[in-house]
């Protein structure tokens, strides 16, 4: 669950909830429209846009279970210790590599870095790595997915058109984690822009993609990624009032109950 650190002023003193498969739905929606000739072709575009808006799959599980910390405040995915990621990665994992081997490979990469800092491919600061963590749960899930991963590698080269090579899967990963984070940034609200500085292009160099605020609803992207000038992302949240809860139940009769929104987001050049 994503909860809007910085939520629209006309709504005060109240959270703007967003569940992680909604937030998939909005990198799906991100991915499906980067058609610039800027950046970087994907091996398999329609796949890596079914694995961006697949790759919490595992936490709607979650999300169905007990979501309240010890103060009875909502538990963000960044929030929940390390250890209890684990279950809901490999559920997501299964999901996605029912799907196709690359969409699962993919996924797998993703939640391996959720604890190796996005596999080191970014060294801008974010609110949103999991620190390195050791713990034995840990390195038995990266050693347990480092095997699937390889199994995966071989069926996706399989059945994938082109040569599936080291290189051109990290350069597809690094998109992919682009539009997650693309998509945190907007659900955040966030009021800073960022830089993104590993995004491949075209020839598979790294370049830089900023996000800049550019409204009360906007944000701007450069270089832009989008056919039309002004692109829109728009995302669902539920609006609850900001206060701890006592128990699960509490929570989810104030969820069912609350005001669904929809976040009328864009993207502008």
């Amino acid at each position: 669950m994503i909860v809007c650190t910085n939520p629209h002023p006309a709504y005060p003193g109240h959270w703007m909830l967003i569940r992680q498969s909604d937030h998939d739905d909005h990198c799906g929606r991100l991915m499906a429209h980067w058609t610039s000739g800027l950046f970087w072709q994907p091996t398999h575009r329609q796949l890596l846009t079914i694995a961006v808006a697949l790759h919490d799959a595992g936490s709607s599980h979650w999300e169905d279970r007990a979501i309240l910390d010890h103060a009875g405040l909502p538990w963000t995915y960044w929030g929940i210790p390390a250890d209890d990621h684990l279950d809901l990665h490999r559920h997501g994992i299964s999901v996605a590599a029912d799907v196709h081997p690359y969409v699962g490979l993919l996924v797998s990469m993703h939640a391996v870095g959720i604890h190796r800092d996005r596999l080191h491919i970014d060294q801008t600061p974010s609110p949103w790595h999991i620190r390195e963590d050791f713990t034995p749960k840990v390195g038995a899930f990266i050693a347990e997915q480092t095997h699937i991963q390889k199994r995966l590698l071989r069926e996706a080269q399989q059945r994938c058109d082109v040569s599936l090579t080291e290189e051109r899967l990290m350069n597809d990963f690094k998109l992919f984690e682009m539009v997650d984070t693309l998509s945190v940034w907007i659900a955040e609200n966030m009021p800073i822009g960022r830089d993104m500085v590993y995004v491949p292009d075209r020839a598979g160099e790294p370049m830089t993609v900023t996000i800049e605020r550019a409204g009360e609803w906007a944000f701007r992207l450069s270089p832009y990624p989008f056919e039309d000038d002004k692109f829109e992302c728009p995302i669902v949240a539920r609006l609850m009032p900001k206060t701890p809860f006592r128990h699960d139940d509490d929570f989810r009769e104030a969820w069912y109950s609350a005001k669904v929104l929809t976040l009328p987001y864009v993207c502008v050049r």
